[in-house]
């Protein structure tokens, strides 16, 4: 069965009060079967806007993932959230593909992509799965079921793992795949993001 994950951009307005947020909702996540695989590192907005800090849980489905997001105990919590930051958050159902072996920290690239023309966008999504495989790329969400929990973000989501946020950033910027960004920009609209793993 796929994994659900949990996919949050925040913006934090209350630096003194927000770490009593991480503190608490830590525990209740763990409890309800989450794994943090990315939780503040590093990141580089690459196209688009969004939140400053990255956070991403995975769990044992999708309905899991919706589960806890709407769990009492969490939803309690994420009061302090709200008074102390911004949030855009989808929970998303993730493919059969394992996350990739490495020594350290993963590297993620997350997009949050709104197709205006699926025809013509279609040679990007041929195009760059060569590409990012060649890098070590793990598609480990991409385009099946979601559900916006707060804030706005595209329609369509996909994470793609690296062995490393060096492999990540490689990927993105290698000039193969940067000659098929035109097409993608033309045919829709979204948010790219590198974030180093947990």
């Amino acid at each position: 069965m796929p994994k659900g994950y949990i996919i949050a951009h925040i913006t934090v307005t209350d630096p003194e009060g927000y770490p009593e947020y991480v503190r608490r909702d830590t525990p209740i996540l763990q409890r309800l079967g989450a794994e943090i695989l990315i939780r503040g590192g590093r990141s580089d907005t690459v196209e688009g806007a969004t939140g400053e800090r990255h956070v991403m849980f995975a769990f044992p489905s999708f309905e899991a993932a919706v589960a806890a997001f709407r769990d009492p105990d969490y939803q309690e919590v994420a009061k302090i959230r709200h008074a102390c930051a911004e949030s855009h958050i989808v929970a998303v159902e993730g493919t059969d593909e394992d996350l990739p072996d490495a020594d350290g920290p993963l590297g993620f690239l997350m997009a949050h992509v709104t197709v205006t023309d699926a025809e013509r966008y279609k040679p990007y999504v041929d195009g760059n799965t060569p590409i990012m495989r060649g890098h070590g790329a793990r598609y480990i969400v991409r385009g099946g079921r979601s559900e916006l929990l707060e804030g706005t973000l595209g329609e369509r989501h996909v994470v793609i793992a690296y062995p490393s946020y060096d492999a990540a950033s490689a990927a993105y910027r290698d000039p193969a795949y940067q000659a098929l960004v035109p097409t993608r920009q033309a045919h829709s609209d979204g948010t790219l993001i590198l974030v180093e793993g947990a």
